[in-house]
């Protein structure tokens, strides 16, 4: 397939091609129409200059020189001035044959006709003389007499002017192409430039680059017109695929969340499933052999564990449901201002039965203002310290530290024990999470719901929660902005 020319070439060869029809129509002018219009501008010089010799007659010769001789060297047009006698009064100074230096014919010799409307044209020759001339003939009247006037000039001196501007106009035409095609490399380049650094920045933008953009400082309004086009659709096309590009990332959260809320689900109902097969099966156990009374067992013994696993299954129920509406916002927040130091003083002296098997340490800077439900906080509180009472060894420590950094408060609950492994750490806070994997039970009331519990209360809260390994032990916290109303 033929390759299209370029811009360049298109262009340059439109300006060659004006530059050939303007040498062309210089050229025929001079051909065919130059001695029309040499002819045609002569006789209204000659007109002109007969009114001009009208309007400012006078019969004295020398006053007629002077008042003619601009007129004579200049248009070169020559001049009789005979009375109604037929004398002469004025003639040009000869000059020559070849310059119509002598009156075409005496006066009056009734060659020609003269009258108050000047008339050009060509003058009969003197016997001999073959050279054309072109004359203008016409009378008025001066102080009662009439004047007649015999202006002529010789065509052989148009004609040689004629032939003069051909042969400039050959030169003209040569260095006029020259300059032109020079002219014209010139242009085309300084169109090129921004045209291609249009297209440059059209073909980056079909590649999805965006961040070039096309100069709009250029002179030609069409250019620049262009390139601010060029410009704007690729703020648009960059826009808009920015657009897309973070609906696909909403898209993929979506589907990611779909993904985890599935595997929580599962996880979730599996949890469920195991924490309450072991209460159930001891529940139904337990009570058929007191509904039997089956021999030698331990009645009191076997009520006792009757209550204590359905105060278990009492509390799971209680955890799903506090954390189901968590999770969901299905649990309305009274938020007001309070103190978070003095929130976990009063929370502490509360659980000190659940505490009384451990020594509690308590740092509590105060004020700690903060904004909060104080019903939610005190669950997250009161799960932090069932979580250090159960994980610590009988007289053991635990540690309820408050205290303010800058424009945020911390809560800290570190007991000691057992330390959980760094790559775990992020997973104590999901539901039914237990480090044991084998879920062993160790006869206390908790089913992994707690620190899940505390994770919800804080995100809805505006706040953060962590879980670090201490020397001896485990530290867990969490963290709300400072609200000092």
């Amino acid at each position: 397939m033929k390759r299209p020319p370029s811009i360049r070439t298109l262009l340059l060869g439109l300006c060659a091609a004006l530059l050939l029809i303007v040498a062309a129509g210089e050229l025929i002018f001079g051909a065919f129409f130059a001695r029309a219009y040499f002819l045609g501008q002569k006789e209204a010089e000659m007109e002109t200059f007969f009114q001009y010799i009208r309007e400012n007659y006078t019969d004295s010769p020398q006053q007629l020189y002077e008042l003619l001789r601009e007129g004579e060297d200049v248009q070169n047009i020559r001049v009789a001035i005979y009375d109604q006698r037929g004398e002469l009064i004025y003639t040009s100074r000869p000059m020559g044959a070849q310059y119509g230096g002598e009156p075409p014919f005496p006066m009056p010799d009734g060659a020609v006709s003269f009258s108050e409307t000047p008339e050009v044209r060509e003058l009969p020759t003197r016997s001999g003389e073959e050279d054309a001339q072109l004359g203008l003939t016409g009378k008025f009247s001066y102080e009662g007499e009439e004047r007649y006037v015999l202006l002529w000039v010789m065509v052989a001196s148009i004609e040689s002017s004629i032939a003069a501007f051909n042969h400039v106009a050959l030169y003209i035409v040569g260095v006029v192409l020259a300059a032109g095609i020079l002219a014209s490399v010139l242009f085309a380049r300084r169109m090129i430039r921004p045209i291609r650094n249009i297209q440059r920045v059209s073909r980056q933008v079909a590649d999805l680059d965006f961040s070039a953009r096309a100069d709009e400082s250029v002179p030609v309004r069409e250019l620049r017109d262009l390139a601010g086009s060029v410009n704007r659709m690729a703020e648009h096309l960059s826009a808009a695929v920015e657009e897309l590009r973070r609906a696909n990332e909403r898209l993929q959260e979506d589907v990611d969340r779909q993904r985890q809320l599935e595997q929580m689900r599962r996880e979730f109902v599996a949890g469920v499933s195991h924490e309450m097969k072991t209460p159930l099966c001891l529940l139904q156990m337990y009570a058929e052999n007191l509904k039997y009374n089956v021999e030698g067992i331990d009645k009191d013994y076997y009520c006792d564990t009757i209550i204590d696993e359905a105060g278990r299954l009492s509390e799971m129920v209680g955890g799903m449901l506090e954390l189901s509406s968590l999770e969901n916002g299905l649990s309305a927040m009274d938020t007001r201002p309070l103190d978070l130091s003095l929130l976990c003083r009063e929370t502490v002296e509360r659980m000190a039965p659940v505490l009384e098997r451990c020594r509690v340490r308590t740092a509590l800077e105060e004020p700690c203002p903060v904004r909060g439900d104080p019903r939610f906080l005190e669950m997250a509180v009161k799960n932090f310290l069932s979580n250090a009472a159960v994980h610590t060894p009988e007289g053991g420590e635990v540690a309820v530290e408050v205290r303010r950094e800058g424009d945020t408060v911390t809560l800290t609950v570190a007991n000691q024990g057992r330390c959980i492994p760094e790559e775990r750490l992020a997973q104590v806070w999901d539901s039914f999470y237990k480090v044991d994997e084998a879920r062993v039970r160790d006869g206390e009331v908790h089913a992994g719901l707690g620190l899940a519990i505390v994770k919800n209360v804080v995100a809805r809260h505006g706040g953060t929660w962590r879980a670090e390994n201490t020397r001896n032990g485990v530290a867990f916290s969490f963290t709300l902005p400072v609200r000092e109303d």
